[in-house]
């Protein structure tokens, strides 16, 4: 390396997360991976400007070199060059997530979707609401805690 240059440091861009009930998160963030309409959508520092619609998905996001993963629910993401806004109608870090309530909403919403009474708005909401739940415990499954991980086999058993 000549006199003069040093090496640069990981470049960051600050995430904010805001849901109607809480400030989900707020920091620098080296990258972070939203599920939108098209699919995922992978965010560094220096992206160009963009407005996205989310859907129920896993976020992955980059924190000094860690990786941290959270469930996000519906919503839309400000992405700039220094800065992404995320809002969104829920969002949750896998140890704050209850399993058995993530799996009787599941069981409730394929039950509505599967009654053949339901008008066809309805069943659009129970399948959306089939996507959220599953979400929830995929984020589980993937990196919850021991105890949630437990929770779920044994449910799966039984």
């Amino acid at each position: 390396m000549s006199e003069g240059i040093e090496k640069s440091t990981a470049k960051t861009m600050m995430l904010e997360v805001v849901t109607p009930y809480h400030h989900f998160f707020e920091g620098k963030v080296e990258a972070v991976v939203l599920s939108a309409l098209d699919g995922e959508l992978g965010i560094l520092p220096g992206h160009a400007p963009v407005v996205v619609a989310l859907t129920p998905g896993i976020t992955h996001v980059t924190v000094n070199g860690k990786h941290r993963y959270a469930v996000m629910m519906e919503g839309f993401a400000e992405i700039g060059p220094f800065m992404t806004v995320v809002v969104c109608n829920a969002a949750e870090w896998p140890e704050n997530i209850d399993v058995e309530r993530a799996q009787a909403a599941y069981e409730r919403a394929i039950n509505r979707y599967r009654d053949e009474t339901q008008n066809p708005q309805e069943r659009i909401y129970a399948r959306n609401s089939m996507r959220r739940a599953k979400m929830r415990l995929q984020l589980v499954a993937d990196h919850g805690t021991e105890e949630q991980m437990k929770k779920l086999r044994d449910m799966h058993t039984v």
